[in-house]
């Protein structure tokens, strides 16, 4: 009778970032709804405007979007317990999507400077076909880890030939504990702006690496 080996293969590799996310945000506080509408649309107007341009004249951004500037309001609560005046607040959100990265650290400086305007996050990302080139490819060599894996247990017992019987996806076969990790998780990495850049020169932004990893169980027979 042939002994049963169920194993799990895992692969992963890493990739030079394709493009990268930027997302921003213009958002002020104060106490005139007028005063804190214009001020917001007036920073967003300087940002929508580079945007614009760079979408327009070299290509540098590839997809952008905004929301509609929106307004609220509440009444804060002081110390003493005694509630205070209406504070407004104005907020518009941006995301751009850039295969250009000098041009987005020259963006990233250049918004930092606008007035209420802040870069919350960098996503770096692959390529929709290099994302799927890549997960294919560590697919293909989680399935050889495995058969490597059950290859090494079957001759540590003295046994020499390996079938395979059965490929899944994490948790498809009954007798794997838990713990897996589904094919093609981490395929993006990002970093939090922390604050605006220094003066005195250009902003020095580098691409992360890209984790794309796949896991798969199997089952051999041995004998």
């Amino acid at each position: 009778m042939p002994l049963v080996i169920t194993v799990r293969g895992e692969h992963e590799s890493w990739h030079a970032a394709e493009r990268g996310i930027v997302h921003l945000s213009v958002a002020i506080d104060g106490p005139d709804r007028s005063e804190v509408f214009d001020a917001a649309m007036q920073s967003s107007g300087r940002v929508h405007a580079l945007l614009t341009q760079l979408a327009s004249n070299d290509g540098a951004i590839t997809r952008w979007s905004s929301d509609t500037v929106r307004v609220t309001s509440q009444r804060p609560w002081n110390n003493a317990g005694e509630q205070l005046p209406l504070v407004y607040s104005a907020a518009i959100g941006y995301i751009a999507r850039f295969r250009d990265f000098d041009a987005l650290a020259l963006f990233i400086e250049y918004v930092s400077a606008v007035d209420h305007t802040t870069v919350t996050l960098v996503e770096w990302e692959l390529t929709e076909e290099a994302t799927r080139a890549a997960l294919a490819d560590a697919r293909h060599l989680a399935v050889i880890d495995a058969y490597t894996k059950a290859r090494e247990y079957a001759e540590s017992v003295g046994l020499s030939e390996v079938t395979t019987t059965a490929i899944a996806d994490p948790g498809m076969l009954a007798d794997v504990g838990p713990g897996s990790v589904s094919a093609g998780n981490g395929t993006r990495s990002s970093m939090r702006m922390m604050g605006a850049p220094g003066d005195g020169g250009q902003l020095a932004l580098k691409p992360e690496k890209i984790s794309v990893a796949a896991s798969v169980e199997a089952r051999f027979h041995a004998s």
